[in-house]
């Protein structure tokens, strides 16, 4: 099972659904797999299991909520299930801000601890909601991307773009980006 690192998951085909699948369908489909993949029932291979159930119980989480769901089903389009590392990674992320105006870079910092965030979370180092992640994962690629709403080969508006969809993420998730600034910066000391 490929982790959440490598591609974006895809719950419905996790959970065997159709994405049309009303909430009822996807509760009984998340039943049947969790009574599946049940650690418990998977001695022999436990440690899959567990990763499996997490996914599920994930899966499950964002799937029956209305509006988490539309969050995610917007990402999935979005991303169709491509490799996150090949868009969204630290050499990818430092290249993007290398390249950028003296004048943006300050405001580019910003990404990077954005970026953090983000594969800490990725990696189950810190935990954010799942929408939030999501929220996230999408302004990190549509900033790695050069094709955009503004191109980023027009001098300095290409960037424009892409610093107004990721100042609207960090304006959304400001408390959250706090808190792990603060942790961050307690851990160090």
């Amino acid at each position: 099972m490929a982790s959440t690192s490598d591609k974006f998951t895809n719950y419905y085909n996790l959970l065997g659904i159709d994405p049309t699948a009303d909430r009822q369908t996807v509760k009984q489909a998340y039943l049947e797999k969790i009574k599946e993949w049940h650690p418990d029932k998977n001695p022999d291979r436990a440690q899959e299991a567990e990763e499996k159930a997490k996914a599920l119980n994930q899966a499950y989480h964002i799937l029956r909520d209305p509006e988490q769901r539309k969050n995610y089903d917007r990402m999935l389009r979005y991303t169709s299930g491509k490799d996150f590392n090949k868009y969204i990674n630290d050499e990818a992320i430092r290249d993007k801000i290398d390249k950028a105006y003296p004048v943006l870079k300050s405001a580019l910092n910003n990404v990077r601890v954005l970026y953090a965030l983000f594969k800490d979370t990725i990696n189950g180092k810190y935990k954010l909601p799942p929408a939030s992640v999501a929220m996230i994962g999408g302004g990190l690629l549509y900033f790695i991307l050069p094709a955009d709403l503004i191109p980023d080969f027009i001098p300095f508006i290409g960037y424009l773009d892409d610093m107004a969809v990721l100042t609207t993420i960090m304006n959304s998730l400001n408390k959250e980006i706090r808190e792990y600034r603060i942790g961050k910066e307690n851990k160090s000391h």
